[in-house]
């Protein structure tokens, strides 16, 4: 299927806090299931952070905290590239990435004690 990668980084940071929600009583293969469909969208993800990581470098310096550590970073008072980050990582989000999981069914969702802030987050991936 074919999904904005924007979506991608969203379910998958819904997806972690399901799975890891200790409050949550979802059943094991339920679970399973949620663990798969995050394995299938570890390459977009790391594909992202490989490209964010490469325009900080681009468009940041070497940046030093109150410790003395270094590392290279995008300085938050630097309109100009925070703008040019801004736009080029966009286009990146706003991007669509062929995927390859299979959907989520709606009576499989919706008695799993899910808050609706989740189920709203996870609609792409949700079939009827």
């Amino acid at each position: 299927m074919k999904i904005k990668l924007g979506n991608i980084l969203e379910i998958n940071n819904v997806l972690k806090s399901i799975i890891d929600n200790t409050e949550l009583k979802i059943d094991a293969l339920f679970k399973f299931r949620l663990l798969g469909i995050m394995k299938n969208l570890e390459v977009p993800i790391a594909n992202f952070n490989v490209i964010r990581d490469e325009k900080i470098k681009e468009y940041g310096k070497e940046l030093e905290d109150e410790n003395g550590n270094k590392s290279i970073g995008i300085d938050a008072n630097d309109k100009d590239a925070i703008a040019k980050f801004s736009e080029d990582i966009n286009k990146v989000i706003d991007s669509e990435v062929e995927v390859n999981i299979d959907k989520l069914k709606s009576v499989d969702v919706f008695d799993k004690g899910l808050s609706a802030e989740y189920l709203v987050r996870l609609y792409p991936i949700i079939e009827e």
